[in-house]
């Protein structure tokens, strides 16, 4: 319950958001945004969705097939080399 409780915020969230800012987007009569100019922003809306959703898939893939455990953290030897410098 508490979950469902939680996604439908964040929907809930989502949607006041688009609700938002379309209305600023529509009621920006002063500001003239050409064809190109719709185009690169969809363009770099969708590159930029895109390569977050990638890179969030590869920190989970590395997290749960055990890529981050091969990791050799020995964080004292390199504060140790550094101090040395």
């Amino acid at each position: 319950m508490k979950k469902k409780i939680i996604i439908l915020s964040f929907f809930l969230i989502l949607l006041i958001t688009i609700i938002f800012s379309l209305k600023l987007w529509f009621n920006m009569d002063f500001i003239n945004i050409s064809t190109n100019g719709i185009v690169a922003i969809s363009i770099c809306i969708i590159v930029s969705l895109l390569l977050g959703f990638g890179l969030m898939g590869l920190a989970f893939f590395s997290s749960r097939f055990g890529f981050d455990e091969q990791v050799n953290h020995d964080l004292e030897s390199l504060l140790e080399k550094h101090k040395k410098l």
